[in-house]
């Protein structure tokens, strides 16, 4: 999310079903499907098998609900997990809370940001699922990534995940896009997303808006609304990014199985190294 995105937003209320977890939510009936149409399958053993090599803290930034959180902790990572919003680590501890206590105390939560947090000590850290595209606004993504770079020591590792902008359709939308039916794991209640896309702005910028309405009894109902922003991140400009930043790429896929990065790649996901 953006930061100080209120936690009333529907995107935080129904984060869960719209990013279903395969290793933390009972099974459902297509939550994989879900997951590919976003771009999104695959990244937890991916990030999972980083911090499995990273030989010491990780660091994640805008941890959520601990889709990535639990998992690396589970495979023995010591993971510190960062968000800005309030309500989605009260609902990564109630998840904690089912872990064995061997799990549970290798996870530490920081409600806030990252910046000036334990200067050098993660030998990985992690922006994963869009968080640099979310940080809209001149210079956001620039201290972000020198937040990121103060907090590795040298020759520590980013990676990061971001949309390719090269997918989206730079044109507003003229009527919401609706979801194929989604479960609230929380509460076993189906739902719509219905999300509208503004026109991409002369500093790559959009906004993304719609609501939320509950499905009962073949009836629909509004529940909530959700907005937020993003900023657009082409293959060159994310590469700069990082090099002004002091990181130095190492690898750069299509998707999370390592796919050559193509113009038509849903998703670009990097793994860079910190150069000094």
């Amino acid at each position: 999310m953006n930061p100080n995105v209120p936690d009333s937003d529907g995107a935080i209320r129904y984060y869960d079903g719209d990013y279903p977890s395969l290793e933390l939510d009972p099974p459902r009936a297509g939550a994989v499907q879900r997951l590919a149409a976003i771009g999104l399958l695959g990244d937890v053993a991916f990030y999972r098998t980083l911090a499995e090599q990273a030989g010491g803290p990780v660091l994640e930034i805008g941890c959520g609900t601990g889709r990535l959180t639990i998992p690396m902790a589970r495979a023995g990572a010591v993971v510190r997990g960062v968000d800005s919003s309030a309500a989605m680590l009260d609902r990564l501890t109630r998840r904690l809370d089912r872990e064995p206590a061997a799990v549970r105390g290798r996870v530490t939560l920081t409600h806030g940001n990252a910046i000036g947090l334990d200067p050098g000590a993660f030998p990985l850290v992690l922006l994963p699922f869009n968080l640099l595209m979310l940080q809209h606004g001149a210079g956001t993504a620039e201290r972000l990534l020198a937040a990121v770079v103060a907090a590795l020591p040298p020759g520590g590792r980013l990676a990061l995940d971001v949309m390719n902008p090269l997918t989206l359709s730079a044109a507003a939308e003229r009527s919401g896009i609706p979801s194929s039916p989604l479960i609230d794991p929380w509460t076993g209640a189906s739902y719509l997303k219905i999300t509208l896309a503004g026109p991409v702005d002369a500093d790559g910028e959009q906004l993304v808006h719609g609501w939320y309405e509950a499905l009962e009894d073949g009836e629909r109902a509004i529940l909530t609304d959700f907005a937020f922003r993003w900023r657009m991140i082409p293959r060159p400009r994310l590469e700069r990014l990082l090099s002004d930043a002091g990181l130095s790429i190492e690898e750069t896929a299509g998707d999370f199985d390592g796919a050559p990065w193509q113009p038509d790649s849903r998703r670009t996901v990097v793994v860079a190294r910190r150069t000094g």
